[in-house]
């Protein structure tokens, strides 16, 4: 199994540049397609016009720059790329990124970034593709992803469902890197689950050609999502797997306790499917 069709979304953040390169590497180690999808209601951080409809014009005009740019920049690379533009309001663009996104392996986000007045369709996309597209979601930090190819990936891992599915759905990434750890944190709520199965998984992604290996860590005092962020710095981790959380029957944010901690406070990209 190889990734075939990423998608990536682009957008005029300062990230963008890094998620952009970061997106055109695995797709060079893949060989995928590498599609850009990005809003035509994005409004650009230094626009000073006030009238609606010119508003509304000019950030149609900056999204197609955006996507043209992208497809010169594959081209450049050397691979094979296409492009989607959204149009609509708010919720119809939420809606509407979610359903594209089924069509891919593999979905590039970025981590939102609270000093931006977008933050919070950012965040609502991230949750309505994490939920309804169906697709493994790849985000990353802000701040930008610092070792591509990855060179040691951690996977928080408690037997559930959820993190199954993310491990399966990475499986194209995690058998390039060169160390895989299999977090099992002890001392919280089902940690038997967690412990009974990882030795086990740990033998099948072997037998798939990752080098992995089981690792355990007592809770103690720490919260999860610190102990995780504390492995992750420790251990000089530059990917982290892990399930994520929610139903769509909850009218809140999906992303609370662990998945919301970590997404907000991540350090290194995060791969979670739902």
């Amino acid at each position: 199994m190889n990734y075939k069709d990423i998608l990536v979304y682009v957008d005029d953040g300062a990230s963008n540049v890094e998620r952009i390169n970061t997106a055109f590497n695995m797709a060079k180690s893949t060989g995928a397609r590498i599609t850009a999808v990005t809003l035509a209601m994005l409004i650009p951080e230094h626009l000073k016009v006030k009238d609606p409809t010119a508003v509304a014009n000019l950030s149609a005009k900056a999204a197609e720059e955006r996507l043209g740019a992208f497809v010169e920049q594959a081209e450049a690379a050397g691979l094979e790329s296409g492009t989607h533009l959204i149009r609509g309001d708010e919720d119809a663009t939420v809606k509407k990124i979610a359903q594209f996104a089924r069509n891919f392996d593999l979905v590039i986000m970025r981590q939102s970034n609270p000093k931006r007045r977008n933050v919070d369709l950012v965040e609502k996309m991230a949750e309505s593709i994490l939920l309804y597209s169906g697709r493994p979601v790849f985000f990353m930090p802000y701040i930008g992803a610092h070792h591509v190819p990855f060179k040691k990936a951690m996977i928080a891992w408690d037997g559930s469902p959820t993190a199954n599915r993310a491990i399966h759905d990475v499986l194209p990434l995690l058998v390039q890197v060169p160390e895989v750890m299999l977090l099992v944190i002890t001392g919280k709520s089902k940690t038997a689950r967690g412990e009974l199965l990882v030795d086990t998984m740990a033998s099948h992604l072997q037998r798939h050609g990752v080098n992995a290996s089981v690792y355990r860590q007592s809770a103690g005092t720490f919260d999860v999502p610190t102990l995780i962020l504390n492995e992750i710095a420790e251990n000089g981790v530059d990917l982290l797997v892990m399930g994520g959380y929610g139903t769509p029957s909850l009218r809140q944010k999906i992303f609370g306790g662990v998945t919301r901690t970590l997404l907000s406070s991540m350090i290194v990209p995060v791969v979670m499917s739902h």
